[in-house]
């Protein structure tokens, strides 16, 4: 269940580190550490109004918050700039696991394959990628969105992800440019229940 009062009311202090870990993103040039800062900071408020647990339960928690659904589904009618991020965000996909990857087809598979190649041989091998469900040229939907931005957290904090990447940079810059839009739009962490 979700509380978003939670996050002021149990834990003061550490809503105080989102926001300075927010603010202190304005300020990182590299899109890899603002990414970083601001997962950082969504994970502090997500484990305070989720109630802790493992990533995939808060997750799974969010992803399910009528609340949260709702929101999103306003600012992607209503906020330009958050729908042309998401949109951009979105031409990037499908993003793979690449713990996934490295199992099912190899270590080298993504220097000895074209990335055409790459997603033949992961949609045949059942590698995991997200998101799941989506159709092509239809906007993401909250549960997408966030996944999708949850599988290229797991990516980077496990060093799957380098900054030499031009790819590799450009979907971890849309991933923090659009949880940023998200949370700064919804207001989020600053919802009471």
């Amino acid at each position: 269940m979700v509380s978003f009062s939670n996050f002021r009311m149990l834990n003061p202090e550490l809503a105080d580190i989102t926001r300075e870990l927010l603010d202190e993103v304005y300020q990182r040039h590299s899109p890899f550490m603002s990414f970083m800062h601001t997962w950082m900071a969504f994970n502090g408020w997500m484990e305070s109004v989720t109630g802790g647990g493992p990533d995939a339960a808060m997750i799974d928690a969010l992803v399910q918050n009528r609340r949260l659904i709702e929101t999103y589904d306003r600012l992607i009618g209503d906020a330009f700039d958050f729908t042309k991020s998401v949109a951009a965000f979105s031409t990037h996909w499908p993003v793979l696991s690449v713990k996934d990857v490295r199992k099912k087809l190899g270590h080298d598979a993504f220097w000895r394959m074209t990335r055409a190649d790459l997603l033949e041989e992961c949609r045949a091998g059942g590698v995991r990628m997200q998101p799941s469900g989506s159709i092509a040229g239809a906007s993401p939907d909250w549960p997408q969105l966030l996944r999708t931005i949850y599988q290229i957290r797991c990516n980077l904090f496990h060093g799957a992800k380098s900054p030499e990447n031009l790819r590799d940079r450009q979907l971890v810059g849309h991933a923090d440019i659009v949880l940023r839009q998200f949370i700064g739009g919804s207001g989020c962490f600053d919802w009471h229940d």
